[in-house]
């Protein structure tokens, strides 16, 4: 029988050459690879050669990563970042806002529409699905981090999360779920 589980993952891989080496890190960029992947196989629909799934994916990341990171500083963290400008880009401090990954994710595939003057339209119709995939992969670094915790429960799937009082819901796991069944 399953009981509650208690959180105690280390979020840090490893650490090479003074650098660590994240969880978190690791499901974006597995979530890149996936993008790059989907673009790659359905390449021929949207009469994108291989340049421009390669082109595509890097503003969809840029994309990604700045709208994410902004939003994140601007919205929700600029009591800090306000008088600590210099942490702004440092990811590892703060993470980054779904909203920001969403707009950031929208304004990279248009720009790289209007400049090779495709249809944005035909391209986030496709794009949709390697959306999902990169939401759902992400949500898997977010629990690792213990990031975005539930409510209270006392069912046999609850968390323990440090520094929090009680076993909670896995909301990042169920909404990564809902991402993965889309894809």
């Amino acid at each position: 029988m399953f009981g509650p589980y208690v959180h105690n993952i280390d979020p840090i891989i490893g650490t090479v050459g003074g650098v660590h080496l994240w969880w978190y890190g690791l499901t974006y960029s597995l979530g890149f690879v996936g993008v790059f992947s989907w673009l790659r196989m359905n390449r021929t629909p949207l009469a994108i050669d291989i340049s421009g799934v390669y082109t595509l994916s890097i503003f969809l990341a840029l994309g990604v990563l700045v709208g994410g990171r902004l939003v994140e500083v601007v919205f929700y963290e600029w009591n800090y970042y306000g008088s600590h400008l210099r942490h702004v880009p440092a990811i590892w401090l703060g993470g980054m806002s779904t909203h920001g990954i969403l707009l950031g994710s929208i304004v990279g595939t248009f720009l790289y529409c209007k400049l090779y003057q495709r249809s944005f339209f035909e391209i986030a119709d496709v794009m949709v699905i390697a959306g999902a995939f990169i939401m759902g992969v992400g949500r898997i670094g977010n629990f690792i981090d213990g990031q975005i915790v539930g409510a209270l429960t006392d069912s046999w799937w609850g968390v323990k999360f440090p520094d929090l009082e009680g076993f909670r819901h896995p909301v990042v796991l169920y909404d990564g779920l809902k991402s993965a069944r889309t894809v």
